[in-house]
C-alpha cells in the first residue's frame, strides 16, 4: 500500500512546486526589490531542491530544470541594460523575461516532454504529470501577461492616479496568483485521495517494460486495448491442478475454469507481492511459495496480458471455498485432458497447460516438495525461464 501510495504521490506531482521560488521573486521583487528577492528565492529554492530531492529523488533531474528557468531570468535581469526610452518598464523586465522563458518551453513542448522523459526512469508514469507541468506554464504565462499588458499600459499612458492605478493591478496580480497556487493544492490533493481508491494498473510493452499508467475501469472502455502484467499461479498436488470457476459477471471468460490465482498487478506493486496478496484475497492462504515459469502473451476482448506464470505446490487449505471463490476443485491430468475441447477453459489456461507439460512440473511426484520442484523448473528449457 505505501509502495502505491508513493507512485500516486509521484504520478501527481504538484506542478506549483516547480515555479514557486520563481513567482515568489517576482513578487517579493515588485514590493521589496531584488536584493530581498533573491535571498527569499534562492532560499526557497534551496528548500524545495531538498525537498524534492528527499521525497521525489526519481524525478529530481526534472525539478532541476525549473530551477535552471529561475536562475535564468534571474540572471538574464540582473546583467540587462534597458535604453534610456525604455527605463520607466524596467520593474516589469523580470516579468517580460518570464514570459520569453515560458513561451519558449510552451512552443518546444513536444521536445522537451521526450527529454524529460528520456531522462526519467521508465517505470515512472509521467503523462500526467508533464500535462499538469505545462497546463500550470500555460495558466501562470496568461496571469503574468495580463499584468504586463495591464501594467505596461499605466506606465504608456501616465496620469495623476498612476501610483493608485498600479498598487490596484499588482493586488489583483498578488491576489489571482495566491489564489491560483491554493486551487492547485488543493486540486492536486483531492486528486490523490480520489486516485487512493481506485485501481491504477500499469501499461507495459512486449518486453514487459512499464511504458504508464491507466486507470482500470478507464483501461476497459479505451478502444485501444492496453497490455497490463498479470500474475498467474497453478497449485500442483498429487498430481492433480486445482482450479476455480470464473463468476458469472467476469468480463472475459465467464463461467470458465481457471488457475487456482490469477490477478492484475497493481500501479507500484511487485510480482511477489501481487501473489501474496491474491492468494490471501482468494483462500486466505499466508504461506504459499511459487516458482517462476514463464511468461507469455494473450489477448482478451478489452485488453491484452503480459502473464507470469508460477508454479506452487502444497496447499495445505482443505477448504477450497470463499467469498470470492464461489466453485474450485482439484482436477486430474485424465479430467482435463478428456475437456480440453469442450469449451469450459479460459484460453489463458490452455496456453499454460501446454507449457506445464513441456516443462515437466506435471509428471507423477514431481511436486512432492518445493525443492524438487525448484530444481525441475531450473533444469526446464530456456523457454521457461
Amino acid at each position: 500500500m505505501e509502495n502505491f501510495r508513493k507512485q500516486i504521490k509521484i504520478s501527481f506531482f504538484n506542478p506549483i512546486i516547480h515555479f514557486l521560488p520563481l513567482l515568489l521573486f517576482l513578487v517579493t521583487a515588485m514590493y521589496a526589490g531584488r536584493t530581498v528577492a533573491n535571498y527569499v528565492s534562492i532560499f526557497v529554492l534551496l528548500v524545495s531542491a531538498v525537498y524534492v530531492f528527499i521525497a521525489y529523488n526519481q524525478i529530481f533531474i526534472w525539478f532541476f530544470l525549473s530551477c535552471v528557468i529561475f536562475l535564468a531570468v534571474n540572471i538574464v535581469g540582473s546583467i540587462i541594460r534597458l535604453p534610456i526610452i525604455f527605463l520607466s518598464f524596467r520593474p516589469l523586465l523580470d516579468e517580460a523575461l518570464t514570459l520569453v522563458f515560458l513561451g519558449g518551453m510552451m512552443l518546444l513542448q513536444k521536445p522537451i516532454k521526450k527529454g524529460i522523459m528520456a531522462l526519467i526512469p521508465k517505470t515512472l508514469p509521467m503523462n500526467n504529470n508533464l500535462d499538469e507541468y505545462f497546463g500550470f506554464i500555460r495558466t501562470i504565462f496568461l496571469i503574468i501577461l495580463g499584468y504586463v499588458l495591464a501594467t505596461g499600459f499605466i506606465y504608456a499612458f501616465p496620469t495623476q492616479r498612476e501610483t493608485a492605478f498600479l498598487e490596484l493591478v499588482q493586488a489583483i496580480y498578488v491576489g489571482i496568483l495566491f489564489f491560483v497556487l491554493v486551487f492547485e493544492s488543493l486540486r492536486v490533493q483531492i486528486i490523490r485521495a480520489r486516485l487512493m481508491k481506485e485501481e491504477w494498473l500499469p501499461i507495459v510493452n512486449s518486453q514487459g517494460k512499464i511504458i504508464g499508467s491507466v486507470q482500470h475501469q478507464a483501461s476497459l472502455g479505451e478502444k485501444r486495448k492496453f497490455m497490463h502484467p498479470i500474475i498467474r499461479v497453478h497449485i500442483i498436488q498429487d498430481g492433480m491442478i486445482l482450479l476455480r470457476k470464473r463468476p458469472a459477471d467476469d468480463l472475459s471468460y465467464p463461467l470458465h475454469w481457471d488457475t487456482a490465482i490469477s490477478n492484475h498487478i497493481r500501479m507500484g506493486e511487485t510480482v511477489e507481492d501481487c501473489i501474496k496478496r491474491t492468494a490471501q484475497e482468494l483462500y486466505g492462504l499466508t504461506e504459499l511459495k511459487s516458482f517462476f515459469l514463464s511468461n507469455y502473451i494473450t489477448h482478451t476482448d478489452f485488453e491484452q496480458h503480459y502473464a507470469f506464470l508460477f508454479i506452487a505446490c502444497k496447499m495445505n487449505k482443505t477448504d477450497l471455498q470463499s467469498e470470492k471463490v464461489k466453485q474450485a476443485k482439484w482436477w486430474t491430468l485424465q479430467q482435463i485432458e478428456e475437456n480440453l475441447q469442450e469449451g469450459i477453459f479460459t484460453e489463458n489456461f490452455l496456453i499454460e497447460f501446454d507449457l506445464l507439460k513441456k516443462s515437466g512440473v506435471l509428471e507423477n511426484n514431481i511436486c512432492d516438495c518445493a525443492c524438487k520442484l525448484k530444481e525441475t523448473i531450473f533444469k526446464a528449457p530456456h523457454l521457461f525461464r
